[in-house]
């Protein structure tokens, strides 16, 4: 009996314990996530001093754009009722371009037969090849041998009766149709993964493909693969709803007209070799911007007032090759505005 009540007040003991362990644990993590808090609200962490290890950089090449019948004005509507502050400085990576090697061709050829085109190439400029489908005259893929990058396309303008058939997949099964055909051709970079995938909602009109409301008034769906996140900044494109890895799938049975656009475009990075470059202030970015030297990669629609709501750094990805992934200031607003500013001090970048 003695040795019952001996395992019972033990037992007793050590569940106390444990109980006052755990609890102990708790009190003790919550008070090292208060002193750190506190730590860093006196001692914020240094940024990175800029290095301008690349140089003086080349200008941003943004896309020529058509200058709008009436100037725009600018309103600036942000939740700080100011332009927030930003970083003095972001890290600048390194993109290295593909070399023209031996086997390049072949390779091209090798691909051009997976994708079920004849490999007999035609030569189109000193890097772009062009390969035709035999059985359907209609498809071509052109490639660029030194990148890699190619546009496989259906000339549906010239054969409008595949869109009578309407075997369109919802949003998901799009998104898994599109990504199943990255995959299974080795195309999938590893920086996308991850990374924002958006369906468009596209029908014909006259012999043109144009924005859609619905998947059920819609004749083909387009899926848009983005670059991931660098760290916690995000990436822009020239056009922003679309990607550098587009694909427009229609309704059709027939696989080789199933994918009437496949637009592949990556720029690799490099990030291990990188340069801190300083940058202008978000409220010079935004001067910038209102005396018309960003680039407006969206205008606001049916009106000519830009309501901007959102100030932010982002990366920006180019469809044409550039030798370093720079920074851009991001503002957007109402009615679909998204314009960029470089973020480069003008003292690094060429003129």
């Amino acid at each position: 009996m003695s040795s019952l009540t001996e395992t019972a007040y033990y037992t007793r003991r050590a569940v106390n314990w444990t109980i006052l362990g755990v609890i102990a644990y708790f009190v003790l993590r919550i008070l090292w996530s208060i002193i750190v808090i506190i730590w860093l609200m006196i001692f914020p962490p240094q940024q990175a001093l800029p290095n301008h290890a690349f140089g003086r950089l080349p200008a941003l090449q943004f896309p020529t754009q058509a200058t709008p019948s009436a100037q725009i004005s600018y309103t600036l509507q942000t939740i700080e009722g100011s332009v927030p502050t930003a970083s003095s400085s972001a890290t600048v990576y390194f993109m290295p371009k593909s070399a023209a090697n031996l086997l390049a061709l072949t390779n091209t050829e090798d691909f051009a037969t997976k994708m079920q085109f004849d490999p007999t190439p035609i030569q189109e400029s000193k890097n772009i090849y062009r390969f035709n489908d035999a059985d359907y005259p209609l498809r071509s893929l052109r490639y660029d041998i030194v990148s890699s990058n190619f546009i496989v396309r259906y000339t549906f303008e010239r054969d409008l009766s595949i869109f009578t058939e309407k075997n369109l997949p919802d949003d998901n099964g799009a998104k898994t149709e599109a990504t199943t055909l990255l995959e299974s051709n080795g195309l999938y970079p590893s920086d996308f993964n991850g990374g924002p995938i958006t369906v468009s909602y596209l029908k014909l009109s006259g012999i043109q493909l144009a924005p859609g409301r619905s998947l059920s008034d819609s004749d083909a769906l387009r899926v848009d693969f983005f670059r991931n996140l660098i760290g916690d900044t995000p990436v822009v494109a020239p056009i922003p709803d679309e990607g550098p890895i587009s694909i427009i799938i229609s309704g059709s049975s027939n696989p080789r007209k199933r994918i009437i656009q496949f637009a592949y475009t990556y720029w690799p990075i490099d990030y291990q070799t990188t340069a801190t470059y300083p940058l202008i202030t978000s409220s010079q970015a935004w001067s910038e911007l209102q005396q018309g030297q960003g680039y407006i990669a969206h205008y606001p629609d049916n009106t000519t007032t830009a309501v901007v709501r959102n100030v932010y750094l982002a990366y920006y990805d180019t469809y044409d090759p550039q030798t370093y992934l720079q920074p851009v200031f991001v503002f957007s607003g109402d009615n679909n505005f998204i314009a960029y500013v470089p973020a480069v001090m003008s003292d690094w970048t060429e003129q």
